[in-house]
């Protein structure tokens, strides 16, 4: 009677192991695995998902025992190999203490809870792992996840304008475009819509944005959510992403696919419940190169658009000297922040500086606005002046041809100019800071008066002079005298010459106006007016007699016959107008530094010997 018995055992744990093995396959929850009182349990709450819908993955790690306290955070799988993406952790912490034979036990707990979102069908092995103290502990069994369904194609297809035809589902992504073929340069209007019925609360994101790789792009204000028909079926479409494109170059340009993650809200707090990844379609756009034909020499392929100008001066009559402002406006619609407004027409008896430009940009349906130009210009000479009209040369691409707006020239006149100014006598004393040389430091200038009553009389010990002193005496003059004529001669063959003199005195003096000039580069009293002293003075030098009480253009042309390099030149004329422009406050940027890059250009330009050999 024994084995009926032991076989009806056995029959028993038999059932009794599958029923364990079936309910833990059916709620999802795997063994623990435990080492050193740490604990590991993962399980999905899906286990066969489409492609794109959100499957949880939670993680549960647990430290157990006496003195429990800190948790490994847990290893994941490979997901990107995979196909699959994630977002989290949100993690959840807790501890308990209990009392056990006279000893105090602790429980230290972190749940893990990710989404995973699949892109790819397949079935997926996910291990799942912790380390504890250099010893890898798996959860077990091994969990496994089946994705069915299709993937979205990433082959680009051709845009098209209009809005879907058929109803993909529940949710779908929508791409739409309004110009399919565009010219360089032109603007693309290229928008993601979802398509959702519903009619839950959503939360939105995009978790990368498609590749715009050979556009520049522009963010445009997105629309309200509005209700569209779809094959008979209402819809609630949502705009999640709307940008302007300007394509850089000609050819098949792609925009690769983009992704968006749905979650659908729920509950009193509006907790994500249900999270979903939809994908769009890539897209492939044909890009027109500008036609040569009637294309302006050095046409700058950035001028895309449709534009007009116009230029205008604070006043038509000044005094000779006296800066007046210029300036030039171009507004129209197109790509205008990197519009190219061509190079600016020479002026006749005008100095002119680099301008400040201003850009206010218009972001509606299409993009635009309105570019700033300010010039700060100086007459050189007197009478009526003239300032040439600017042209501005763009392709216009709804009437597919080049044209060219112009602004109007404009009458100056300048009731005179004043004499230039003359360069101070080099070796020129100082002149004294008290000119009149008089009130309280005027005492100490001069010693005391005194009077014959007042002077000490001091009874003379012995006789200064004596019979040896007497005979040195007369044997000293003629050999002081020789020794004076002596170094006369070595004076006039070995030591400096006037030139030689003048030289160095200038040196002295450019190194006083650098050493001012450092001085004053963080607070800017005084820094651009030094330097612009240390770089006339330079100029002056190196030109000679000549160039004395020149104009700035007539004393560049005359260093340029002596001989001063072209760039040097450049330089030096560039920070000459720098200096006259920020004086004048004509630069958009006084900040420290910038005087400090003046500072060390100018330093570097002083040390240039093309600017400074053959100098007076």
């Amino acid at each position: 009677m024994a084995r009926p018995r032991t076989s009806q055992l056995r029959r028993r744990r038999f059932l009794t192991g599958v029923s364990v093995a079936v309910c833990t396959s059916i709620l999802g929850v795997t063994q623990v695995a435990r080492a050193d009182g740490v604990s590991i349990t993962a399980h999905l709450d899906q286990h066969k998902v489409q492609i794109g819908e959100g499957v949880r993955l939670i993680v549960e790690v647990a430290n157990e025992g006496r003195g429990a306290s800190n948790l490994p955070e847990p290893s994941l799988p490979d997901f990107a190999g995979m196909g699959i993406s994630f977002r989290g952790p949100s993690t959840r912490q807790g501890s308990s203490h209990s009392w056990v034979n006279g000893q105090v036990t602790s429980r230290v707990t972190a749940s893990y809870t990710y989404y995973l979102l699949p892109s790819k069908p397949g079935s997926f092995k996910l291990p799942v792992s912790i380390n504890v103290g250099g010893k890898v502990v798996k959860a077990s069994p091994l969990l496994v996840l089946d994705v069915v369904g299709e993937a979205v194609s990433e082959e680009p297809v051709k845009p098209t304008q209009g809005g879907p035809s058929k109803a993909n589902g529940e949710v779908f992504m929508w791409i739409r475009v309004d110009n399919p073929e565009p010219y360089v340069g032109e603007q693309v209007t290229y928008t993601i819509e979802v398509y959702e019925r519903s009619r839950r609360q959503l939360d939105l994101t995009l978790p990368s944005l498609p590749g715009f790789q050979d556009f520049w792009t522009e963010d445009l204000p997105t629309a309200r959510q509005r209700s569209e028909m779809v094959e008979g079926s209402p819809y609630t479409v949502h705009t999640v992403l709307k940008r302007a494109l300007f394509p850089q170059k000609a050819g098949n340009l792609t925009i690769s696919s983009p992704q968006a993650d749905i979650g659908v809200r729920a509950g009193i707090f509006g907790q994500v419940r249900r999270l979903r990844r939809i994908s769009g379609q890539a897209l492939e756009l044909h890009v027109k190169p500008l036609p040569a034909q009637g294309q302006p020499p050095g046409f700058s392929a950035n001028n895309v658009g449709s534009y007009g100008i116009k230029a205008e001066v604070d006043r038509t009559e000044v005094k000779g000297g006296e800066p007046l402002t210029l300036t030039v406006t171009i507004s129209g619609s197109g790509n205008i922040a990197v519009l190219d407004p061509g190079p600016w027409p020479d002026l006749e008896g005008l100095r002119r500086y680099d301008p400040k430009s201003e850009t206010t940009p218009l972001r509606s349906l299409k993009i635009g606005g309105t570019k700033t130009y300010e010039f700060l210009l100086i007459p050189e000479q007197a009478g009526e002046l003239t300032i040439p009209p600017h042209t501005l040369d763009f392709f216009h691409p709804v009437k597919g041809k080049y044209e060219r707006r112009s602004t109007k020239p404009i009458k100056i006149t300048v009731t005179g100019t004043p004499p230039p100014a003359k360069q101070a006598p080099e070796d020129a004393p100082s002149t004294p800071t008290d000119p009149e040389g008089a009130g309280d430091d005027a005492d100490g200038l001069l010693a005391d008066f005194h009077t014959s009553a007042t002077v000490e009389r001091v009874e003379k010990s012995r006789r200064l002079l004596t019979a040896d002193r007497w005979k040195y005496g007369m044997l000293g003059v003629p050999l002081a005298f020789v020794a004076t004529v002596f170094g006369r001669v070595l004076w006039r063959r070995l030591g400096p010459d006037e030139q030689t003199r003048s030289r160095a005195a200038r040196a002295a003096r450019h190194r006083e106006l650098l050493a001012h000039a450092q001085d004053s580069v963080t607070t800017g009293e005084g820094f651009y007016a030094s330097i612009a002293k240390l770089l006339q003075s330079l100029a002056v030098d190196r030109a000679g007699p000549e160039g004395s009480g020149l104009p700035r253009r007539e004393l560049l042309a005359l260093l340029e016959r002596r001989g001063v390099a072209a760039d040097d030149l450049n330089t030096l004329g560039e920070l000459l107008d720098l200096c006259d422009a920020a004086r004048f406050g004509a630069v958009s940027s006084n900040a420290a530094a910038d005087r400090t890059r003046v500072l060390e250009r100018a330093q570097q330009l002083a040390g240039k010997s093309s600017l400074t050999q053959g100098g007076r």
